[in-house]
C-alpha cells in the first residue's frame, strides 16, 4: 500500500507526498501544487500514462510505494459546483438534495433529516471505504475532502459509535514465525544434528505448540556424538502434543445436527426459501498486508513460471479455432455444468439490504426467477428488472440461469424505479439470521457432491495438445490398416517370401 508518492512537476521538478489509503486522488493533487505554489484545480495527475480520477481512493488504484506520477494541465478547470447527494437512512429510505462541494457533511444531514437528526446519537457517514463519525468529523469533512466536486454520490448514514469495529470485512490470520534451523558445524569428526539431549528435546516439543513464541537458532544444542534417547519420555511428549492439537481442533456439525437445522428452520416456500439480512454478520477489525506479503516467494516464481510454459505450449501446438468450435466449446462446458449441478443457489439482493435465498434448476429461465419474485411484492404488477456485477449485466428473461452464468451459485440485485420497500410486510417477522442461511446453502451444495465427484476426477486429466493427438491418430490408422490387411487376406501374398 502507498505510504509516499513522487510528483514531477513543471521544470522537472519533484515533491515528495505523503499519502495514505483513504486519501482522495484529489488531496493529493491538492498537496502537491501546494509545494510546487500552483493552481489544483488546473493540474491532474498521470500514472503510466493514465489520467487518475479524482474521485477515486488510492486505495484503489493499485499505486506502489515510492511510484512516480506527473502533474500535467488538466483539460478542464475544476469549479466548485453542485453534487447530487443521496443520503441512505438506516431503515432503507433515501433522502436527496443539490449541495456545492464546500458544503460540510454536518450541514447536508441537518438540512435532509430534519426533525429526524435526534434518532441518530452518533451519526456517522460511510462512502467507499471511508468513515466519518461523530460531529466533530462531520464538521470538519466537506464534500470535496472524500472526492466529491460534481455529479451525483450516495451515502450511508448509520448510529455507529467510534469504538465500534467495521463489519464484513477480511481479516488475515496472523502468520507464523519462521523455524530458523541451527547452522551445521563441519570438523574433523562426524556431527549428528538430529539428536539432542532428553531434557532439551522436552523442552522443545513442549514449546512447539506456542505459535506466537520467537525460537531463536542455538548452536549449544548441536552434539558431536551421538547419545541414548530414552523412547519412553519421547513417546509421551509426542502423545502430548496429540492431545493438544485434538483440542485445539474446532468443533465440526455432524450429519444428524445438520439434519435437525434444517427441520428446525420454517422455509417460505416449497423451494426452501429463506429472507434475512446482509448487515446481520459479525464485526471484525480491517488490517492492511505488511509489504512482506507481495514480496514474491521462490514458489510463486515457480508457478508463474510453469503457466507461462503451458501458455506458450498451447499458443505453438494448438490448433487455430473458428467460430463454430468456440461456440461447441461453450456448449461443451454447459453441458457439464449442467451434468454437474441440477440445482443452483440463487440470492436476489434487495435495496432496504434484505436477500431472498431460494433454490431453482438449472434449466429454468430469468422469468421464472421473476416470476417467483412477484408473489412476494407488495405489487405484483411492478415493473423491475435483474441484473449480476460486476459488470453490471441485466439479465434477459427468455435465457436460462445456465446461460446466464449463475450456476452453481449467482448474486442477483433487484432494481426498480421505487424508492419505498417493495416486499410485503409480513416478510420481515420470518426473517432469519445470516448464518442459518449459510448452513442452508451448505446442506443444498452438500446433496451435490455424490454427484459431482465423479467428474472431478474426470476434470483432473490434463488435455493433450494437437501435435501429441496428431500423432495418435497417426498411430491407430497405421494399426488399423495392418490389421484390416492381415484379417481381410486369407492366404499368403505372392510378394511374401520366408528366409
Amino acid at each position: 500500500m502507498a505510504t509516499n508518492l513522487i510528483i514531477l512537476g513543471g521544470n522537472a521538478a519533484r515533491v515528495n507526498v505523503k499519502v495514505n489509503p483513504n486519501m482522495t486522488i484529489l488531496k493529493v493533487i491538492e498537496l502537491a501544487c501546494t509545494k510546487l505554489k500552483a493552481n489544483s484545480n488546473d493540474f491532474d495527475l498521470k500514472y503510466h500514462n493514465k489520467i487518475l480520477d479524482t474521485t477515486s481512493l488510492i486505495r484503489f488504484t493499485n499505486i506502489a510505494n515510492n511510484a512516480l506520477l506527473e502533474l500535467v494541465p488538466a483539460t478542464r478547470s475544476r469549479e466548485n459546483s453542485s453534487v447530487g447527494v443521496w443520503l441512505q437512512v438506516e431503515d432503507g429510505s433515501r433522502l436527496s438534495g443539490e449541495f456545492p462541494s464546500s458544503q460540510n457533511l454536518w450541514e447536508i444531514i441537518q438540512i435532509l433529516l430534519k426533525d429526524k437528526l435526534s434518532n441518530y446519537e452518533s451519526p456517522a457517514i460511510i462512502y467507499t471505504r471511508m468513515e466519518i463519525i461523530g460531529k466533530e468529523q462531520l464538521q470538519q469533512k466537506t464534500l470535496k475532502d472524500i472526492g466529491l466536486v460534481s455529479g451525483k454520490a450516495l451515502l450511508r448514514l448509520l448510529n455507529k459509535k467510534e469504538s465500534e469495529d467495521q463489519a464484513h470485512v477480511y481479516v488475515p490470520a496472523a502468520r507464523k514465525p519462521k523455524l530458523e534451523e541451527p547452522p551445521r558445524v563441519l570438523g574433523h569428526k562426524e556431527t549428528n544434528t538430529n539428536v539432542l539431549p532428553n531434557a532439551e528435546s522436552a523442552n522443545v516439543m513442549a514449546t512447539s505448540s506456542q505459535e506466537t513464541m520467537d525460537i531463536e537458532p542455538n548452536t549449544n544444542n548441536i552434539v558431536e556424538k551421538s547419545e541414548p534417547i530414552n523412547m519412553s519420555t519421547d513417546k509421551n511428549n509426542l502423545d502430548n502434543v496429540s492431545k493438544s492439537k485434538d483440542n485445539n481442533k474446532k468443533p465440526t456439525l455432524s450429519n444428524e445436527d445438520l439434519n435437525n437445522f434444517k427441520n428446525s428452520i420454517s422455509y417460505l416456500d416449497e423451494r426452501d426459501t429463506l429472507l434475512f439480512d446482509i448487515m446481520d454478520g459479525t464485526s471484525v477489525l480491517y488490517q492492511d498486508e505488511g509489504d512482506d506479503f507481495f514480496q514474491p516467494t521462490v514458489k510463486d516464481v515457480t508457478l508463474v513460471l510453469r503457466d507461462l510454459k503451458n501458455s506458450r505450449a498451447q499458443l505453438e501446438d494448438g490448433q487455430l479455432c473458428t467460430s463454430a468450435m468456440r461456440e461447441l466449446g461453450k456448449i461443451q462446458n454447459q453441458l457439464n455444468l449442467l451434468h454437474k449441478y441440477n440445482k443452483c443457489i440463487i440470492r436476489i439482493h434487495f435495496p432496504n439490504r434484505l436477500v431472498l435465498q431460494t433454490i431453482f434448476k438449472s434449466t429454468e429461465t430469468v422469468l421464472d426467477v421473476i416470476n417467483f419474485i412477484r408473489k412476494y411484492l407488495i405489487d405484483e404488477s411492478l415493473d423491475f428488472s435483474l441484473f449480476t456485477t460486476p459488470p453490471k449485466t441485466i439479465l434477459k428473461p427468455e435465457e436460462t440461469l445456465l446461460e446466464c452464468g449463475c450456476v452453481p451459485s449467482a448474486m442477483i440485485h433487484f432494481s426498480c424505479n421505487m424508492e419505498t420497500d417493495q416486499l410485503k410486510p409480513e416478510l420481515k417477522q420470518k426473517i432469519v439470521s445470516g448464518c442459518q442461511a449459510s448452513i442452508a446453502a451448505y446442506l443444498v451444495r452438500k446433496e451435490r457432491i455424490p454427484n459431482s465427484s465423479n467428474n472431478d476426477t474426470l476434470g483432473d486429466e490434463q488435455p493433450e495438445t494437437s501435435k501429441q493427438s496428431e500423432d495418435k491418430n497417426t498411430k491407430t490408422v497405421v494399426l488399423n490398416k495392418q490389421n484390416k490387411t492381415i484379417t481381410n487376406s486369407g492366404k499368403t501374398p505372392k510378394w511374401f517370401k520366408p528366409v
